[in-house]
């Protein structure tokens, strides 16, 4: 059985999202993947997999509302490691115990230049609450990403995938910004991709993460 994404009005979202520069050989192999009809898939699921979900009842409703997909039952994060501007690697597991906005992006991407102001305020607002946003650049050189984060003024964690292994491989980002919502406990809850719908500062989803840092 194959664990889908229910994600409404795909098409829409392409249109307002880039196409990234993925690597040569990239195959949907991995624990996520895009299938044929656009919608993610990943690998088949253990008997407690197939009878629960991520999330439930009205948080699983309002992520829906928010624009965005949610598994159809419970899938873990894939732990990776890449290195970050400080030239030290960083390891997603890292951040287990945190609610993180996991974003698939580059700098010559613009829905993705447009969407991370918003996205740096959110930070500052839920940071010492045990929220984090985790920016992985995909295939570009560490001078370019450097200079595009300090003239921008972000401070999250900005993390190098050079040969896009990571952004191509298990986390199906075909298009970006794809972004994923990691809960404290290391398991996919959500992905959006492509910035249309409500900004990461409207009070939907500022109540929304509040919301998933209480749980």
């Amino acid at each position: 059985m194959k664990i889908r994404f229910l994600s409404p009005l795909l098409a829409m979202l392409l249109l307002l999202s880039c196409g990234p520069r993925l690597p040569a050989g990239s195959t949907a192999r991995d624990q996520t993947a895009v299938s044929g009809d656009g919608q993610s898939t990943a690998a088949a699921p253990s008997a407690a997999q197939e009878a629960s979900s991520p999330v439930a009842g009205s948080i699983s409703e309002r992520l829906v509302q928010a624009g965005f997909a949610i598994p159809k039952a419970e899938i873990s994060a894939t732990d990776f490691t890449l290195p970050g501007l400080d030239g030290k690697t960083v390891g997603l597991s890292s951040f287990r115990g945190k609610l993180v906005i996991l974003s698939f992006w580059a700098t010559w991407c613009g829905p993705c230049k447009q969407e991370m102001p918003e996205m740096q305020t959110l930070y500052q607002k839920l940071k010492g609450r045990g929220f984090e946003v985790v920016a992985v650049d995909m295939m570009e050189d560490k001078a370019t990403v450097s200079k595009f984060v300090k003239t921008s003024g972000y401070t999250f964690p900005v993390l190098l995938d050079s040969t896009g292994e990571v952004g191509g491989g298990p986390y199906a980002a075909r298009a970006i910004p794809t972004n994923y919502i990691v809960d404290k406990g290391g398991r996919l809850v959500a992905r959006k991709i492509g910035i249309d719908g409500p900004g990461w500062m409207s009070a939907e989803r500022v109540a929304l993460f509040e919301s998933l840092l209480s749980r």
